[in-house]
């Protein structure tokens, strides 16, 4: 009986530990925008490319939109639901403001995850991808 009671205290615990997204193996990883609303987007494979950074210690993000700094907070719950808030950006003259600014749209409306192999999608709350990094 009292094995039994050790295995489901360690079911119980090991349950009860979450092992989200992004965790401390995602610290610092580098998630190129890859697609936004179903539409490729062109990269460089070049720091310049849209993209996010996620810092699991103190659930912050940062990145670019393509031309400008990015930096916000970010906050998971569980069902793999995320949020994003106080996101801004730098704000220098770009070629393509249109697309940053779509972008940084985008992210206010994101608030589940999920994956795909090496992609991570981001999904309105519909569910519906509308951002993939990779």
């Amino acid at each position: 009986m009292r094995k039994l009671l050790i295995i489901l205290s360690i079911f119980t615990l090991a349950s009860c530990s979450s092992d989200t997204f992004p965790n401390k193996n995602w610290y610092g990883k580098h998630l190129t925008l890859v697609e936004m609303m179903g539409t490729p987007v062109q990269t460089s494979g070049s720091p310049n490319d849209a993209h996010l950074i996620f810092n699991s210690e103190n659930s912050l993000i940062n990145g670019s939109g393509g031309c400008n700094r990015i930096t916000g907070e970010y906050e998971i719950d569980k069902d793999k639901a995320i949020r994003f808030s106080k996101v801004s950006a730098t704000r220098m003259a770009c070629q393509n403001m249109n697309f940053e600014s779509r972008f940084l749209d985008l992210l206010d409306q994101v608030r589940y995850y999920d994956f795909d192999e090496e992609t991570m999608l981001l999904q309105n709350g519909r569910k519906e991808t509308i951002l993939k990094l990779k």
